[in-house]
Order: C-alpha cells, then structure tokens, then sequence
C-alpha cells in the first residue's frame, strides 16, 4: 500500500478513529481496548509521515498530580489526575519508557496493571491520555502545516483531534485521529467519538471535507458476551444499522476483510436510533445504585457493608462506563459508535473468551493495526469504485442539526 501526502485538500471517502480513555468496560460484560482506532489512524499518518513515537520519558508530578509523557521526537503530553499521584505509581508510571506511544492502553496496563474509566483509577487513565496527546504534538512538531488540528472544545474535556488527506494508493482519503478524554483522568466522556460533527472537532471535520463524506469508523478490540460468548478466535466485526447507516460503506469493509483474507462476522442490526436505550439504560443504572444505597442504609453488620460497598465499586468501575461515555440525546441519534446518520459503517475486532479469562481486558497490539491497514488496502478502493451510490445514500439518511446539541456547550 503506497501512502503519502495528498496535494487535495478534501479526500473521495474518510477514515476515523478515536480513542476513548479509560473506556474499558461497559454493561453486560462487555470489555474493549478503545484505542484501536487511533493507533490505526496514527500507524496510516506514519506511513506518509514518519514519526517516532515510542515513549521516551515519563514523569509523574507527586506535587501538582499530572504526567507528563515525552516522545523519542519530542512530543510532549500531559494530563492530570484527580487525586494526585504517589511516589509508588511515579515509579510505576516510568515502565512506559519504551513502549509505542500509539497503543496507548497498553502503555497504561502495562505501566499499572489494569485499568479503569469512571474515576477509579485515574493514573493509568491520564498516562493513556498523555500518551495519545504526545503523538498529536509528535506530528505537529516534526511536521508543522501539515495537519488540520482541534481540541475538544466541551467544558471537562481535554482531548485533541488531527486530520489530513493522504493518497492511498492514488485514491484521496480524509483521515482523522481523535483523542476523547476528561479532566482528571475521569471519563469515559465521548460525545465527539467516532465522526460526530461539533464544535472545534466540527471544524476539523469541514476543511477536511469529511461533513459530507463515506465514512470508515475505525473502532475498538473487544469482548462481546451479548453476541460473541462461545466464539473461540480473534475475527473482525463489521456493524452498521441497515434502517440509518450506510450500506455501501459496509459492504466495502466486508469485501475489505475478505479479500485480506482474514476471519469476519458482520451485523446490519447494530446501533439502533431513536429508541431511547442510553435514557433508559441510564435510569436503570441509576436505580440500581439507589437501591444499593437504600441496603446499605439498612445494614449493620461489616459483613453485609463490605458486600454491598463492593457491588457498588463493580458497578461503577465496570457497567457504569455502559451509561457515562455519551449523552442521552446525542446517542440516541448517533448510536455508540458517534455514527452520523448515513455517512459510516464500523470496523472492530472481537476476541474469544478464553483470551479475557487470560488477559481480563483485551489489548490491541501493532500486529491488529497491520490487520486494520491490509483491510483498509483493499476496502478503500472498494468504497471509491462505489463512491457514487455511497454518496447518494449518505444524502438519502443525513440527518443531523448541529444547533439540536447546543446544550452541550453551556459555557458558550
């Protein structure tokens, strides 16, 4: 695959891919690595631009509670945690050195562990952030004017986003990385995932072209219980919903996997619209907690406290991520993937079983990003030779009032 820099300035079709930190678990057992997306993002631009991005140094502040993540080229990230750091996880932190700033969860469970969103363990979550930021400033140091960049400009939040055109084998491609974080190393906060189209990111997104553009979503590794339980390998997973979505954007990612000859699954049931699951699943989440807190205000015994505190704590460091990384509304018209309604199909991984038994959180490694880009090899032309009735149907389902999602911006 020949990548490099396009002499356009707006691509044929778009490729996105975010990371969401800290979006390791949701409801129903469901466990990813969310970074995928932006490694395979970050390894496309390496192609036309090279860059060093493995981890140079790290250094976690005891005093002011940020870290500080510096690359083999120079860039530099930093983000803060909420309850400051210890001398022990400054230690920790350093295991980084040496790692591909790209897969950025990796860095941060190999640093610590494991990892949390929703405020439960904040380190490992702004190291991950860190690391991302660092690979934006690594590009934009080493090659200035060359990409359209922004910031998550929603109040808590604190990621970036960067994009260009690059040729892939002669065909114009918009491609974007999108870093979602918060602020002291909460979240999962990701109401700019995938290619929803607002404020600065919105921006970004119109000088590249990609408001109006076939969409690859480039999505996470991850476990599935609900629909893959008994599936005993590693196979990728094309979803969009066939009633909103964009079918000629998914029969490019099916014929793409097929033709790299690499195992596939595909559903064009996912992501329903306009049901008010997230509402829902919000309230019950919400209830459950309240009923927690109800037993605990019962109990008396150490016994029934320890129990019902640690329910709580497996509630809020796992099935809570299911409610907290989207608003209500905005998911209701975009789905979990951040989908605008006709542009996109989406591209995941899905692992067996056995390997979250092993591993407890799946971890996306350079040889899945090989696997993502020999996909993309063949599905890009796929998608241009189609672009035609992919653009019609795109105009057919667009339907996205930027003004609906101002309260999103109150500060503004």
């Amino acid at each position: 695959m020949k990548i490099s820099k396009s002499n356009v300035s707006r691509g044929t079709l778009g490729i996105t891919g975010h990371v969401g930190a800290g979006h390791v678990h949701t409801n129903f057992g469901f466990v990813q690595d969310d970074s995928a997306g932006f490694a395979v993002v970050s390894a496309l631009l390496r192609k036309a631009f090279p860059a060093r991005t493995t981890i140079a140094s790290v250094d976690a502040d005891i005093e002011t509670g940020t870290v500080t993540v510096t690359t083999e080229d120079g860039g530099t990230g930093t983000a803060s945690t909420r309850r400051g750091i210890t001398p022990y996880e400054a230690t920790l932190a350093r295991l980084a050195i040496g790692m591909d700033a790209i897969y950025s969860q990796t860095v941060a469970c190999t640093a610590f562990g494991r990892i949390y969103g929703q405020g439960v363990l904040e380190l490992p979550v702004a190291l991950q952030t860190a690391a991302c930021l660092a690979v934006v400033d690594t590009f934009e140091k080493k090659y200035p004017g060359q990409f359209v960049t922004g910031v998550e400009d929603m109040p808590g939040k604190v990621g970036k986003i960067m994009g260009t055109v690059l040729d892939i084998d002669g065909i114009p491609v918009s491609v974007m990385a999108v870093i979602n974080a918060s602020e002291g190393g909460l979240g999962p906060d990701e109401d700019l995932e995938g290619n929803v189209m607002l404020g600065d990111k919105g921006r970004v997104m119109k000088e590249l072209g990609l408001d109006a553009l076939p969409t690859f979503v480039l999505e996470s590794k991850a476990y599935a219980p609900a629909v893959f339980k008994d599936n005993r390998e590693e196979m990728f997973w094309v979803r969009m919903n066939k009633e909103v979505d964009n079918p000629s954007v998914f029969e490019a990612l099916i014929k793409g996997i097929n033709a790299a000859g690499l195992p596939c699954t595909h559903s064009d049931t996912a992501f329903p619209r306009g049901k008010g699951d997230m509402a829902k699943g919000t309230r019950e989440l919400g209830e459950r907690i309240a009923a927690l807190g109800n037993s605990l205000a019962e109990a008396d015994t150490a016994r029934e406290k320890v129990r019902i505190v640690g329910e709580l704590a497996t509630i809020v460091s796992q099935d809570a991520g299911g409610v907290t990384f989207m608003s209500s509304d905005l998911h209701n018209l975009v789905g979990g993937g951040g989908i605008m309604p006709g542009m996109c199909a989406v591209l995941s991984m899905v692992v067996s079983e056995q390997t979250v038994k092993t591993w407890k959180i799946p971890a996306f490694t350079a040889q899945d990003a090989d696997h993502y880009l020999a996909i993309l090899e063949h599905a890009v032309p796929v998608l241009a030779g189609n672009i035609d009735k992919a653009t019609a149907e795109m105009h057919e389902r667009t339907a996205f009032k930027e003004e609906a999602f101002a309260f999103l911006y109150p500060e503004k």
